[in-house]
């Protein structure tokens, strides 16, 4: 079903358009973002600072709040921004964590956030404590 609804979103031929933007690092291994139809796909994401790739400092809160900037840097770049996100996906390396997550989560997303999901996992590229990929639609 999914497979025909991305069919019938852009020819078979064609390859989704990649969103990467110079404002971020990233890794030629990545794009940081893929737009099918007005939905964009935004790769998981690291609470690194400018165009370099050192996170953060300060631990989870500002990770949290720093990839959420990233993110809407990339939406930006993308034609979206964080208010027409769908769905998130948070990756942890600490579950104790969690609180002080959604404190930097709400902060910045509001009392109105997308759908997510948290998943613990064991490490993290760049020894992040978090990592965020989501789904936005975007503007009209």
């Amino acid at each position: 079903m999914v497979g025909a609804c991305l069919a019938a979103l852009s020819p078979a031929d064609a390859q989704p358009p990649r969103i990467n933007t110079d404002e971020l690092p990233r890794l030629e291994a990545f794009s940081h973002a893929t737009r099918v139809g007005d939905l964009i796909f935004v790769a998981g994401t690291l609470g690194t600072v400018g165009q370099s790739f050192d996170l953060a400092p300060g631990g989870i809160g500002p990770q949290t709040t720093q990839a959420l900037r990233n993110i809407e840097t990339i939406l930006e770049a993308a034609g979206s921004d964080l208010a027409h996100l769908a769905k998130c996906t948070v990756y942890l390396t600490d579950m104790a964590n969690f609180e002080r997550m959604n404190v930097a989560w709400v902060a910045v997303l509001g009392g109105s956030p997308p759908a997510r999901a948290t998943i613990e996992s064991p490490t993290l590229a760049l020894g992040a404590a978090v990592e965020i990929e989501c789904i936005a639609q975007r503007r009209n």
